[in-house]
């Protein structure tokens, strides 16, 4: 099992393989922005990679089309930028993620 750090939270979460952080999230209770559940439509769920790059997935080519159309709409490089819905990790990665919210205060202590 995989460790993702939240920030600016501060919460901790496990990530099952071959399971994406969305996924783990909704699976451990967190409040994760998102519109579309999942479908790679509307990049509410997009997060920065902080620290682990060498621990995550390479996007893949629907995650990249949408991650260029957010870089345009955005007009700048959203280098470090990938969607929760389709990231997967293999070891211990920080994101940065504002609006994630843990299931409960015990969840942001890593508890």
């Amino acid at each position: 099992m995989a460790r993702v750090r939240i920030e600016p939270v501060g919460a901790e979460l496990d990530v099952r393989a071959g399971e994406t952080v969305f996924e783990a999230a909704l699976r451990e209770g967190m409040s994760w922005p998102t519109i579309c559940f999942g479908q790679v439509r509307c990049t509410a769920c997009a997060l920065k990679v902080l620290e682990g790059h060498a621990n995550t997935d390479s996007a893949q080519a629907e995650e990249q089309g949408v991650l260029r159309q957010l870089a345009q709409r955005r007009r700048g490089s959203q280098r470090d930028t990938r969607l929760a819905c389709r990231l997967t990790v293999t070891g211990e990665v920080t994101v940065e993620k504002k609006g994630a919210k843990p299931a409960d205060d015990s969840a942001a202590r890593g508890h």
